[in-house]
């Protein structure tokens, strides 16, 4: 398998950010002069029961199948979360792993992975998709934080083209600067819901109407907006329960759903020749083989379009390290609130370690390769290409620039997404499962597998994975 992502869970402190906006109104004042201290649900407020449409559940074809047919070969289905503190207050997925076996008794384990900023829009979460969730290629990437819709579509289409990950995207929960606009906009000043659940609808992403069933218990239960907040913004305890279960009710069975799993996830056919050889042609940026190891296995060279694995111009990167020496600048700052979060490959592409020093208080800093070596100087508040033409860095994806002091450093990996071969050796027999190739152009490959010697490789089946959106290379 490839390189494992580093997993990185965070907890952080939120800067409180004004809202505006509802849909009708409440009996009483919305904001009171009491404490805005609430952990559990507000007293003599009934349960929260989450409502579920019609259409709900239509765009998680593959979450709805892995759920009730599990996965072969067993494996946990793994969620992605993505966003800002709203999001890392939903919890570690305790949610998800509590009702999901109620909902789907067979279902695999749950697995849920998270990466949250100090209010972090769609905007910067694109880095963290790019470097993070598409190279674990998970099951299910759910997204809760804010910023504007073209964000967000340039999120789901990082997504969408290199992932068949399904999406969830809710619409914020109010909070107290909303109070001004209730009754007459259903909006954030930070999120015109509309045009969220316009791009949703685009790219068959699954919208929540969160914000909409959040005040409709409020004002159906004469409760101020504070009742299921903990400050200003942050939902309560019993807050981050109502979101946790509109989100969840979304997962079933709805009358149709908008796509095939197999337009996404298929069987691959294949032929063998004389010699042993495994051919196999498929449409799609991903493709695995499962089979079954032994002590006396084998193994098969691998070649893609006619070329050995090391001519593959196919590459991952990992996650943008920043120091924890790096300067903290800014209430409740982090090294990883003030970098760049995102890199862009170019040509030519050697796998190496990548590490970037600022040289100045003003964005200047200097790229070096463990390869490569000195590969140019750039600013962080310009486009940037290096000497060689290998990375780009772009402005709009590194946060909070003008808070990097001299001396602050940032590392990343690139490395090589294909293997040169698969080795069926082991202990004992057992059924495994690899990643052949990933992050390749979405469109038709031909794959050989050659015997390296006479043992025996045991191949069941191999199984592409095409992403709905195709763009060629959008990781560079």
């Amino acid at each position: 398998m490839f390189r494992s992502t580093q997993k990185v869970i965070l907890f952080l402190l939120f800067v409180p950010m004004p809202v505006v906006a509802q849909d009708a109104p409440v009996k009483r004042s919305l904001v009171t002069d009491e404490p805005r201290r609430h952990v559990g649900k507000p007293e003599g407020a009934p349960d929260y029961v989450a409502k579920t449409r019609p259409g709900d559940g239509q765009h998680l074809a593959l979450t709805i199948q892995k759920l009730t047919e599990g996965i072969d070969p067993p494996r946990p289905f793994l969620i992605w979360a993505l966003g800002s503190s709203y999001t890392n207050m939903l919890g570690d997925g305790e949610a998800w792993k509590t009702e999901i076996p109620k909902r789907f008794p067979g279902a695999p384990p749950i697995t849920y992975q998270k990466m949250v900023g100090n209010s972090c829009p769609w905007q910067y979460v694109r880095g963290w998709a790019r470097h993070l969730v598409v190279p674990d290629q998970p099951d299910l990437v759910v997204i809760y934080t804010l910023g504007t819709a073209e964000d967000l579509e340039k999120l789901i289409l990082e997504l969408r083209t290199q992932t068949t990950a399904d999406i969830i995207v809710p619409s914020i929960h109010w909070r107290t600067g909303g109070a001004k606009l209730w009754g007459t906009s259903e909006n954030s000043t930070q999120q015109d819901v509309q045009a969220v659940r316009d791009v949703c609808s685009q790219y068959d992403v699954e919208f929540v109407e969160n914000r909409k069933d959040w005040a409709t218990y409020l004002r159906e239960n004469d409760l101020p907006i504070e009742s299921l907040l903990k400050d200003a913004v942050h939902q309560s305890e019993f807050g981050a329960q109502i979101i946790n279960s509109n989100i969840i009710a979304h997962v079933r069975q709805p009358n149709q759903f908008s796509y095939d799993p197999k337009s996404r996830e298929y069987i691959v056919a294949t032929t063998r020749d004389d010699n042993g050889t495994i051919t196999a042609t498929f449409t799609g940026n991903r493709i695995d083989l499962v089979g079954k190891k032994s002590p006396a296995g084998g193994r098969l060279s691998v070649r893609l379009d006619g070329k050995p694995a090391d001519a593959i111009d196919a590459f991952l990167m990992s996650y943008v390290q920043p120091s924890n020496d790096n300067a903290r600048v800014g209430r409740g700052s982090n090294p990883r609130d003030q970098s760049p979060h995102a890199i862009t490959l170019g040509s030519d592409i050697v796998p190496q370690n990548w590490t970037i020093v600022m040289t100045s208080d003003e964005g200047d800093y200097r790229l070096t390769g463990s390869v490569t070596g000195p590969d140019g100087e750039g600013n962080a508040f310009k486009p940037f290409t290096s000497d060689s033409g290998q990375i780009r860095i772009e402005p709009e994806l590194w946060r909070r620039a003008e808070r990097n002091r001299e001396g602050d450093h940032f590392q990343f990996d690139v490395y090589r997404s294909v293997l040169a071969e698969i080795d069926f050796r082991g202990d004992s027999t057992e059924r495994f499962v690899v990643r052949v190739a990933q992050a390749l152009t979405n469109e038709s490959h031909k794959l050989e597998l050659t015997p390296i010697g006479t043992e025996q490789t045991a191949v069941e089946y191999l199984k592409a994975y095409r992403p709905p959106v195709a763009e060629k290379a959008s990781h560079r």
